[in-house]
């Protein structure tokens, strides 16, 4: 039986999400196979590896913003940790995937990303990966400003690229 994208993409996201925050550094081989893997698997092409990385680099450059701004404090280190680093390549991979389905929906994309990608830095809070600057309400509403936008800006990015590589193409 052969898995479809979007499942195998949630679940190598997802395996990759817990183990990396509840292991930290010593899950990155583990989820660096994952990701790997399911980019084997699912065929990814060089604009794919484009949009990846774009789109880690993106998220990297606003982690370390709050981080610097003073509303992330990451125990033991001074900016980003690498787990966290690996966890922005692992949910670039997912845009084209698993949360394919916002594709054709701007509003869609950003109450996902308003909404679900705050309650993962707060999960991380709470599991003591990450210390708030500030209090956890503040905290969500400034993570949900910059990420419903984000998350829109990532799929614009996406669609972008693809027109890009079949204007090449054809």
């Amino acid at each position: 039986m052969k898995i479809k994208s979007p499942l195998w993409n949630l679940v190598a996201f997802n395996l990759a999400w817990f183990g990396l925050v509840f292991i930290g550094d010593l899950f990155i081989p583990i989820a660096a196979i994952f990701f790997g893997a399911q980019f084997w698997y699912l065929k990814g092409t060089k604009n794919e590896i484009l949009l990846i990385c774009l789109v880690a680099a993106l998220g990297i450059c606003l982690d370390l913003a709050l981080v610097y701004s003073g509303v992330f404090i990451f125990p033991g280190t001074d900016g980003i940790p690498f787990w966290l680093i690996t966890l922005w390549i692992v949910f670039a991979s997912t845009i084209r995937h698993s949360l394919a389905f916002l594709a054709n929906s701007k509003l869609l994309q950003f109450v996902v990303g308003a909404i679900s990608a705050p309650l993962s830095y707060l999960a991380g809070a709470k599991l003591a990966v990450v210390d708030l600057g500030l209090s956890v309400g503040v905290s969500y509403l400034l993570l949900a400003c910059f990420w419903g936008p984000l998350m829109v800006f990532m799929f614009a990015l996406s669609r972008w690229l693809l027109v890009k590589e079949r204007s090449y193409v054809g």
